[in-house]
């Protein structure tokens, strides 16, 4: 028998235990900054090391600069998953457990 509904009651609380126990969730400003963070940082990286990348792929001719490209954004994305670790590690929502 279902329990009867009372004015207090919404629908939008968890309906889990296990989602009750989760401190809190990860926002879209944070997943934004933590891109910009890793944008930032990649731009950091580059400017001492883009000599280098160009003359490691400049022997690939016409695919140098898609090589370059793959390379930049793939460092990006490391970059932001790393960020994105730290910061949840520093909120304490980062747990060792699977």
């Amino acid at each position: 028998m279902p329990t009867p509904y009372k004015r207090e009651q919404t629908d939008e609380g968890p309906h889990t235990p296990a989602e009750q126990c989760l401190p809190g969730t990860v926002g879209t400003v944070e997943h934004c900054l933590c891109g910009v963070a890793g944008l930032l940082c990649t731009g950091a990286i580059l400017a001492l090391w883009y000599p280098a990348l160009v003359a490691v792929t400049q022997p690939l001719y016409v695919l140098s600069s898609t090589a370059v490209v793959a390379v930049v954004t793939t460092l990006w994305l490391l970059t932001w998953l790393g960020v994105e670790f730290v910061w949840e590690w520093r909120a304490g929502r980062l747990r060792g457990e699977l």
